[in-house]
């Protein structure tokens, strides 16, 4: 029994392994030329696998791609979520934690990829339904976040909040995937913006 996990255990790992060879494949691809100019060729030469073996692991380059975002954006709710395990958060802590770490997780190869995506759901279903699924995700865990920390806000109101929230959090991305390096004011302004929406109900 031992010996048939152990052997199931290996299979599983040298699985993950190979898919993180194709992803990884994929982003320099995807970075390099965009989404439709990286072909199947291109990632399993990058991956220095053939294209039967890739398919062994991704039935499609479709398949890709959206293992590729999926993956993005598996890491960025790993930090979204960390504001809730490091104990009872306040404003100043989420604003914080917003620009020092959330911000610093959209750098330009992962803006790029998410400019990417969005351009492609606006054609294609799959990418849609994921943008869609990915956008509920993101309200779902900020208003854990921050529906606690406005007091005397109504739902709706929260709600508008957390909207602006995932807005600004898609406008930054832009500027970072058109501005691979920011001016200084870009922090500040940043800073500005999360302050009003976060604010105290007057």
């Amino acid at each position: 029994m031992a010996g048939s996990t152990a052997v199931i255990l290996r299979r599983e790992e040298r699985l993950k392994r190979r898919q993180t060879q194709i992803l990884d494949a994929a982003r320099a691809c995807v970075r390099a030329d965009g989404f439709h100019a990286a072909s199947m060729s291109r990632i399993c030469a990058e991956a220095s696998m053939s294209v039967g073996h890739v398919y062994k692991y991704f039935a499609t380059k479709e398949a890709i791609m959206i293992a590729l975002v999926e993956r993005d954006f598996e890491d960025f709710m790993a930090h979204v979520t960390r504001l809730r395990s490091a104990g009872k958060p306040d404003i100043e802590l989420v604003i914080n934690e917003f620009l020092n770490d959330i911000l610093w997780f959209l750098d330009y190869d992962r803006a790029a990829l998410a400019l990417e995506t969005l351009a492609e759901s606006a054609r294609n279903p799959k990418f849609a339904a994921l943008v869609a699924r990915v956008d509920r995700l993101f309200r779902d865990e900020f208003r854990k976040i921050v529906g606690p920390l406005l007091d005397g806000f109504t739902a709706v109101e929260i709600d508008i909040r957390i909207d602006m929230l995932l807005v600004i959090t898609r406008a930054f991305a832009i500027h970072i995937g058109t501005h691979p390096s920011s001016d200084p004011h870009f922090m500040a302004g940043c800073e500005l913006v999360l302050r009003g929406i976060l604010s105290p109900k007057q």
